[in-house]
This record gives C-alpha cells, sequence and structure tokens, in this order.
C-alpha cells in the first residue's frame, strides 16, 4: 500500500470508530440522536421549554440582573450549530424542571445576542450562575445536572 492510501484509510477508521463511540454513549445516556437527513438549514435545533427561559440582550437586565438579585440565576451560553450545547438540553430541562421556584434556569444564543461579548465567552457551551448581578460559578462544556444543583444551592437555590 502506498502512504496516500494508509494514510485514507486511518483516517476512514478512526472517523468510523470515534461517530459510534459518540453514538453509543448518546444511546447509552438516553439522549436522543438526531437524524441529520431530516434537519433543513432553516430548522432551529435549539429548542426552550416552558420551565427554561429564553433570554436576549433586550431582556437581559430583568430577568437575569435583576431576577439574581432575589435567588440563583443560572445562563447558557449556546448556539444552534453546537453539537454539545445541544446535548445540554436535556439536562437542562430536568433542571429546570426540579428547580423550579429556587432557581432562574435560561439560555442566551451566542449567535443572535451580543451579551455573551460582556461575558468573554469565547467558547461554548458556556454556563454562568449568577447571583446579585454577578457571576459566581461558570462551568465550560457538557456538565453534569448534580454540578449543576450543587452549585445553584451553594448561591441561594
Amino acid at each position: 500500500m502506498r502512504k496516500s492510501q494508509i494514510v485514507v484509510l486511518s483516517l476512514a477508521v478512526f472517523i468510523i470508530v470515534g461517530a459510534s463511540i459518540v453514538m453509543w454513549s448518546l444511546h447509552r445516556s438516553g439522549t436522543p440522536v438526531p437524524i441529520l437527513s431530516s434537519i433543513s438549514p432553516q430548522t432551529t435545533v435549539q429548542k426552550v421549554s416552558k420551565e427554561v427561559r429564553n433570554f436576549t440582550d433586550d431582556n437581559f437586565e430583568k430577568e437575569v440582573i435583576e431576577a439574581s438579585k432575589h435567588g440563583p440565576v443560572l445562563v447558557d451560553f449556546y448556539a444552534d450549530w453546537c453539537f454539545p450545547c445541544r446535548m445540554l438540553d436535556p439536562i437542562m430541562e430536568e433542571l429546570a424542571s426540579e428547580m423550579k421556584g429556587k432557581a432562574v434556569i435560561g439560555k442566551i444564543d451566542t449567535d443572535k445576542n451580543l451579551i455573551a461579548r460582556r461575558f468573554g465567552i469565547t467558547k461554548i457551551p458556556a454556563i454562568f450562575v449568577i447571583r446579585d448581578g454577578e457571576v459566581k460559578g461558570s462551568f465550560f462544556g457538557v456538565v453534569p445536572k448534580e454540578t449543576l444543583i450543587k452549585a445553584l444551592q451553594e448561591f441561594g437555590a
């Protein structure tokens, strides 16, 4: 075999094994696996429930900063194209249901809102716990629900 064939074959095997590991871990965690052929470019993948609030530049001051004076607010900075952000969706749903009345849980799309610049967001998903108008804790990447609950409880939930 020539060197170029070995490189191509190795790359193909690497991609197949990597995809298999991701699919298996999603299957084991119970996370629904989206079928990519059914997602059109116009489809918004990110869905926000009634419990998970949708923050924007317009409502951020009232929904986050003012609300944080009464209890902790968890803000998930995300983008529709971000796969790890989509993996957080079920975690955020469960967290919002469990912490209802104790903490405010919400998401803000970094592609549509400039508030992320104010917080220096350079990678997503980024999760901030805000209390009394200040960032009290931050997490990056996919974070277990228990970790987020512990952080919210630490700041008054």
